[in-house]
């Protein structure tokens, strides 16, 4: 059952339900994916379970390969992938729904406790050969191209309630001073960049639950390498926006499946935020909402909301 071509209909806050696993079977090729895009077997614990959409999914990043197009697919609230049939990957993303997956409702239905997973759901692909298969490997094949030149995906978003005319010219705006940074300068607006080479991870050995301070623009600097990199690392322009900003450890992360080459890489001296995430607002307003990871050496430990008195 392939939909390419045809815009998501499924509204931000709609009630969906996630349909059982043999419709969602019937729409897979031998694969296991629609229109390139897998269902992954942790999702199918998912199934028969409602949920509201939280962005359309029109386009995406990809890394490597900037914004590109996605048909007929949404990503609901709160779901991401706990990596656990992925050998603890800690990526943490959003799942992708294709809307051929999901059905309108009316009314919410109670929580069910997930079933075992079935026999048609340990057979779902995870791994090709060294290179790890899921939603984030396969994303480049699951979209299309989106020229730099198309913003009728942006009018869609207005229309759609998703994006805002401010929104919107902030975004063009934004996009022409970053075009105007690196035809001088060769970096993004808002990016940090420094010039050592051998700076430390951290040593904090932080832990879910930890409350931390994320330290200023300046002492991040001089953690960074010329590329605004920590040992491969990088401090995305999204995160320029939480310094000076108290948060809480969500969990630290030790591995993740790098988007594109498939394979399982180790981090040190990690961690995530709690509801700390990419926004949007550097990339054209993509949904994606990818988990920002922070290295320790960003960050220092801070007293808990009570502890300071707030």
């Amino acid at each position: 059952m392939s939909r390419k071509g045809q815009p998501s209909s499924l509204l931000r806050g709609q009630l969906v339900r996630v349909r059982p696993e043999r419709e969602i079977a019937a729409t897979l090729d031998a694969d296991g994916k629609l229109d390139g895009m897998p269902f992954m077997p942790e999702m199918v614990r998912h199934c028969g379970q409602t949920f509201r959409v939280y962005r359309r999914a029109g386009k995406t990043c990809v890394e490597g390969h900037s914004l590109r197009r996605l048909e007929s697919a949404v990503l609901l609230e709160g779901l991401r992938c706990d990596g656990a049939l992925h050998d603890g990957c800690q990526r943490n993303c959003l799942f992708f729904w294709k809307e051929a997956w999901l059905e309108p409702v009316e009314t919410e239905a109670p929580a069910q406790a997930p079933e075992a997973l079935s026999d048609w759901a340990r057979k779902l692909r995870t791994r090709n050969g060294e290179r790890y298969v899921c939603q984030s490997t396969e994303l480049l094949g699951a979209t299309l191209n989106l020229s730099r030149w198309n913003f009728t995906h942006f009018f869609g978003e207005i229309r759609a309630g998703e994006l805002s005319v401010w929104q919107f010219l902030r975004i063009l705006t934004d996009t022409g001073l970053d075009r105007l940074r690196r035809g001088f300068h060769g970096k993004r607006r808002a990016a940090l960049s420094g010039a050592g080479k051998s700076a430390s991870r951290g040593d904090l050995e932080l832990q879910a639950g930890d409350w931390v301070a994320v330290k200023g623009a300046d002492e991040i600097r001089l953690t960074l390498d010329p590329e605004g990199k920590n040992h491969g690392l990088s401090f995305e322009p999204d995160m320029v926006g939480f310094t000076g900003g108290r948060f809480q450890v969500e969990f630290p992360i030790r591995k993740i499946i790098l988007e594109q080459t498939g394979k399982m890489i180790p981090l040190q001296h990690t961690v995530a935020l709690k509801g700390v995430a990419c926004d949007g607002s550097c990339t054209k307003n993509c949904p994606r909402n990818n988990t920002l990871y922070w290295r320790e050496a960003w960050l220092e430990r801070a007293g808990t909301a009570q502890e300071t008195g707030g």
